[in-house]
């Protein structure tokens, strides 16, 4: 449990992270880009994405993704620093969630109130079916996902 913790922790403090998607245009391939992401009050991704972007596209046509965060510290010592992966299938918010879920990001990324409500733009949840923790050199597991949300 106390990796679960420590997972949540850090997906809790970031707001940028790494989205993996299947690519439409190569299939097979993965395709990788950096997202905005908030949370849930059940501690599941947001995402705001415009239908013009490649990944949106791409999820569009499979659902199936991963998100990766990583602690700032990462950029000067991936090796021995903290990371997870949250992996599942993301999907658009139900009508009756949208407005905790817009809320909930735009209290981490302010500057989206100028776009978020253009025709275009949709909010996303990702439905987590595994989560990977990598607490630095030689600190990792998977964790289930029932963990993480109890922790």
């Amino acid at each position: 449990m106390k990796n679960a913790t420590l997972a949540k922790r850090l997906i809790g403090e970031q707001k940028m992270a790494v989205l993996s998607t299947q690519s439409k245009r190569y299939g097979g391939y993965p395709f990788g880009s950096v997202v905005g992401y908030a949370l849930d009050a059940e501690s599941r991704p947001v995402l705001l994405m415009s239908s013009l972007a490649v990944h949106h596209r791409n999820l569009e046509a499979d659902p199936r993704a991963s998100l990766t965060m990583f602690e700032d510290e990462a950029l000067a010592d991936p090796t021995n620093s903290s990371r997870v992966t949250l992996m599942g299938e993301i999907q658009p918010v139900p009508e009756t969630d949208l407005p905790a879920a817009r809320a909930a990001y735009l209290i981490k990324h302010p500057d989206a109130e100028q776009w978020v409500d253009f025709g275009d733009f949709t909010i996303l949840r990702m439905d987590m079916k595994d989560v990977y923790f990598i607490g630095g050199f030689g600190s990792m597991g998977w964790i289930l996902p029932d963990d993480y949300r109890q922790a």
